[in-house]
């Protein structure tokens, strides 16, 4: 119960941090038209995502602090539209790092092609891979009573383990185009400008994030698996992982803010409309560091 509860309350806690950030990055890349470009349709397409992962937290929150359990035909069908975009998510992050090797091998496609078409063909595939697991799950869904009703668990354990496994195939690629990327815009900032420089420094602060959440959590996952784990103990050491799954989630917003100069003004700008923010120390702070840096836009690759 104790463990319960812990997970219960970084569910709660993390959701309020997510929400907060994920919403952001939606209202300014509305409200802000210098923010709008392809890589962006895509980023809110993550943050889309995770709002959603996140909301579906929070019944799973109310799960663990009852301990009331359910049969998978009653969990599966209640968490279908969660794992639909947990498995979505996954493979938009990798469409996010797909996008740099667009504009920098494909640059007159990336121009002409319109935002919205570019926007819709790389969202296809994660489309297409999460339709597929939900209807697996729903072809192999039994009445087993579950400890957890969440995701690794949630689906039957033969469409859990390959979820596990392609997340983590996916996942190591996602790092591997980071690496290829990082040393690409290395290479490009010794000898062009300043700005591929710092780019690249995003780079590294994302494949770190982006190690130490996601993969962690689906590495996780399917390690305690492929170690032969069965029973409660299997359910519960995978149902803990949903700390590095909720670090995913709400991370995007915070790391941008903390990269991108524009983005940051972009953010002070839109919040000085609220009292409670005008003469705050958080303000001042941001607009402090956005003016270090106030030519570069380390948000939206494609103006490098």
């Amino acid at each position: 119960m104790s463990n319960n509860i812990f997970i219960a309350t970084e569910i709660f806690v993390l959701n309020i941090l997510g929400l907060f950030g994920n919403a952001n990055i939606l209202s300014l890349t509305y409200f802000k038209p210098q923010l709008r470009s392809k890589t962006s349709y895509i980023q809110c397409a993550l943050s889309i995502s995770h709002i959603i992962c996140l909301l579906f937290e929070l019944p799973n929150a109310v799960f663990l602090f009852t301990g009331i359990q359910l049969k998978r035909n009653a969990c599966f069908p209640a968490i279908s539209l969660y794992i639909f975009f947990i498995c979505a998510q996954a493979v938009i992050m990798l469409m996010l790092v797909i996008d740099p090797f667009v504009i920098v091998f494909f640059t007159t496609i990336y121009l002409r092609i319109q935002n919205g078409v570019y926007a819709i063909l790389m969202l296809s595939v994660p489309f297409m891979y999460s339709t597929f697991t939900v209807a697996w799950g729903f072809l192999k869904m039994d009445e087993e009573v579950i400890m957890f009703c969440n995701p690794p668990i949630g689906l039957h354990p033969t469409v859990s383990r390959w979820w596990s496994m392609s997340n983590v195939a996916m996942n190591t690629v996602t790092i591997i185009l980071f690496v290829f990327l990082i040393a690409i815009f290395h290479h490009r900032g010794r000898k062009e400008r300043n700005d591929t420089r710092k780019l690249m420094k995003r780079l590294k602060v994302s494949v770190v994030v982006f190690v130490f959440s996601w993969y962690m959590c689906t590495l996780g996952v399917d390690m305690f698996a492929a170690l032969g784990l069965t029973g409660s103990a299997l359910a519960i050491l995978q149902s803990n992982m949903v700390f590095f799954a909720l670090l995913c989630y709400t991370q995007p917003f915070y790391v941008i803010l903390w990269r991108s100069s524009e983005y940051r003004m972009a953010f002070v700008e839109f919040w000085s409309y609220f009292d409670c923010f005008k003469e705050s120390s958080a303000k001042k702070w941001l607009e402090r560091s956005a003016k270090i840096h106030p030519n570069v836009s380390t948000y939206d690759i494609s103006k490098s």
